[in-house]
Order: C-alpha cells, then sequence, then structure tokens
C-alpha cells in the first residue's frame, strides 16, 4: 500500500507539469518556474532537520551541496523543457533516469550490468528514438525538447547516485533538508543575476505558478517521503516513473481545459507514437529494477 504513495507522486508531478504549462502561456518564464519552485521546496523541507534522529555532521556541509548542484541543474533543464517543448514528449522521457542510474554506477563506479539491464538500455534508447522522432519540428531546433529531457534525467540520476552513497551518513532527513534548502540559495543567488524585475509577470500567470509550485512541493515530499521511510527506491522509482504516460493521458483527456494544444498540434499519429516510447521507457524501468533487486 506504501506505493500509493509514489503514485499520488506521479499524478501530482504529470498534472504540474500541464499547470506549468499554462503558466507559460500566461506569460511566466523560466525563471519564475526555477525561482520560485526552488525557494519554496527548501522551505517546506527545511524543518525535516528537527525529524531526523542524527544530529548534523557540520563538518560534512559540502555532501548535499554538492548532490544540490546537478539537482538544480536538472529541474531548470526540465522547466526549459516544458517551456519550449510539449508536456507528453519531455516528461515521459524522464522515465530513462532509472536506467542512467545504471550506467552512472557502471561507468563511475564499475558495477556491472546485468543482461535485464543492457536490454533495458536497448529498449530506453529505442523509446527515445520513438519519441524524439515527434519532437522534430521546422519552426525550432531540431529535437531541443527530447536534449533537455533527457539531459534534466542524467542530472536528477546523478543526484539519486549521490544521494545513495552520502545520505546515510549524513541522516537522510538531514541531507534532503540542507539540499533542497541549498537549492533555493542557488536560485536566489540566479535571481541577484537577472535581477527581480524577471520575476515580473501578470497575475494570471501567478495564479497558475503557484498552483504548479503546490504540486510540485506535494510531488516532492511524497517520492522523498516514501523512500525515506520505506527504504525501497527502486519500487518506489518503478511507480514514480508511471508520470509518463500520465502525462500523455492527461494531455489527451484533459489538455484542452487547460488550453493546451499539444493533441491538435501533433495529432493523433504522433501522440500514439509517444505512448509507444513511453510504454518502452516504463518496460526498461521495471526492467532495471527487477535486476536491481537480484
Amino acid at each position: 500500500m506504501y506505493l500509493l504513495l509514489p503514485f499520488l507522486a506521479a499524478i501530482s508531478f504529470a498534472f504540474g507539469s500541464l499547470i506549468y504549462k499554462r503558466a507559460y502561456a500566461e506569460g511566466a518564464g523560466v525563471v519564475h518556474a526555477v525561482v520560485v519552485n526552488n525557494v519554496v521546496l527548501g522551505l517546506l523541507f527545511l524543518p525535516l532537520m528537527f525529524v531526523d534522529s542524527k544530529p548534523v555532521p557540520w563538518e560534512l556541509w559540502y555532501l548535499p551541496v554538492t548532490a544540490a548542484v546537478p539537482f538544480a541543474l536538472g529541474h531548470l533543464m526540465n522547466v526549459a523543457s516544458l517551456r519550449v517543448g510539449d508536456v507528453s514528449v519531455a516528461t515521459p522521457l524522464l522515465g530513462s533516469k532509472v536506467m542512467f542510474v545504471a550506467l552512472i554506477l557502471w561507468v563511475v563506479f564499475r558495477e556491472p550490468l546485468s543482461v535485464a539491464q543492457w536490454v533495458a538500455a536497448g529498449l530506453t534508447t529505442t523509446g527515445v528514438l520513438v519519441m524524439g522522432f515527434t519532437d522534430l519540428r521546422p519552426d525550432r531546433s531540431l529535437g531541443v525538447t527530447t536534449a533537455l529531457a533527457l539531459g534534466c534525467a542524467g542530472a536528477f540520476a546523478l543526484t539519486d547516485v549521490l544521494i545513495q552513497m552520502w545520505a546515510s551518513r549524513f541522516g537522510v532527513w538531514n541531507f534532503l533538508a540542507l539540499l533542497f534548502t541549498s537549492m533555493g540559495l542557488f536560485s536566489l543567488v540566479g535571481l541577484a543575476f537577472f535581477g527581480r524585475s524577471a520575476l515580473r509577470a501578470p497575475a494570471t500567470a501567478w495564479k497558475w505558478l503557484g498552483f504548479g509550485v503546490g504540486m510540485s512541493g506535494i510531488q516532492a515530499i511524497l517520492i522523498t517521503g516514501s523512500i525515506g521511510i520505506w527504504k525501497d527506491a527502486a519500487g518506489a522509482n518503478v511507480v514514480y516513473s508511471t508520470r509518463g504516460l500520465l502525462s500523455i493521458a492527461f494531455v489527451w483527456f484533459f489538455g484542452h481545459r487547460l488550453k493546451n494544444t499539444e493533441r491538435q498540434a501533433a495529432g493523433g499519429r504522433a501522440m500514439l507514437q509517444r505512448t509507444l516510447g513511453g510504454v518502452l521507457i516504463l518496460a526498461a524501468v521495471f526492467l532495471t529494477a527487477k535486476s536491481a533487486k537480484h
């Protein structure tokens, strides 16, 4: 039953992506999503330091700060992919994160890949190609959404590996609290660079941005909380990866209610192709997780 939490997180992430897309249509920008989202998450996660039974090892402060760097870059690429591309392309491609985790462990830490993981790598590659072809457009840089989404998945995968390596030494809740707080501080430094004028946006954009940040906070608490309490990162990530197919379903059935025109612009054939790519990536996630358990 605890896997219901990452499933609710998947729903929140997929629906939140649609909400962010609506905020962009109303005049919000990448700076709005990055700064506001990260600062709010930092404030939400900071109290976790009072939950952890371990004292904070301040001499190791650089560990969560270092892990926050790829996390912040990943979030930046995620919101940028939603800003320039389609939800039904960007979100399903994030399922490749689990495969990136296995590849990072293989390349950097020399952990061998099983036959199932190599098959999963092939499925992931095929799924990315299938979805990527629907992202080729003559009116902008070809495949930019695909490139940003894969970069995001890789950055989030590196963050997962660092959490796996370092969080237990630091205290899981302490680590997460300082990681998200660091992300918020990074964003405030970035705002100083762009200037406060970068946060100017119509009132309607702020309304949708607020909803999007709320959905982002809910999914972050649900997924990290489920992993922190029940210690089943593999199972949680498999369920969480359903956000890719959920995002396609939301675009198909509810997108028009949020003034999302992806279904009409892409056409039924492209949407089915994206669904096929999402299914292949989800199958790769299942294979990777099953192999990790053995």
